[in-house]
């Protein structure tokens, strides 16, 4: 069974709790992987689900189960067990992996005459093109045409 990682980080919690014994809220956080905000969410859907009470302590700036709801152990260990199942398939998934040799574009914007919107335009047209590709090519071509002409001032004079 695949476990969402709401799921896995709420079961973790249960098990890291389950003793019964104080827990450091900076050792649940790094068990966890999740910021503290995420550990207050998880606390709270925890207590909410599982009827269980949870106390924090200031002193020790820690997490105390002292009521476990129905976090009994039967449960504790259906979680343990589910958890291991989930590692387990996770470990043995094929990942494959998506490459885009597109380039990198920032959207950027312009102001241009009604003239040039539809030169663009009928640009795009004639090629089966974006907007965005016809503007794309056309600066292309015109930013290497004006870097020659700039080079070819600055290598006469």
């Amino acid at each position: 069974m695949h476990l969402s990682t709401r799921q896995a980080r709420i079961f973790k919690l249960a098990i890291l709790l389950g003793t019964g014994k104080p827990v450091p809220a900076e050792g649940i956080i790094s068990a966890l992987e999740c910021s503290e905000p995420t550990l207050t969410r998880a606390l709270k859907e925890l207590r909410e689900s599982y009827a269980a009470e949870i106390k924090y302590s200031k002193a020790g700036h820690a997490y105390q189960l002292v009521s476990p709801g129905q976090l009994d152990k039967k449960n504790l260990r259906r979680m343990n067990e589910a958890l291991a199942d989930n590692a387990e398939l996770r470990q043995t998934e094929t990942v494959s992996r998506v490459f885009l040799d597109k380039d990198k574009k920032k959207a950027v914007s312009l102001s241009l005459r009604m003239s040039l919107l539809r030169k663009i335009d009928q640009l795009s047209r004639l090629h089966d093109f974006t907007r965005s590709d016809a503007v794309d090519m056309a600066v292309a071509r015109s930013i290497d045409e004006l870097l020659r002409d700039a080079r070819t001032i600055k290598k006469s004079s």
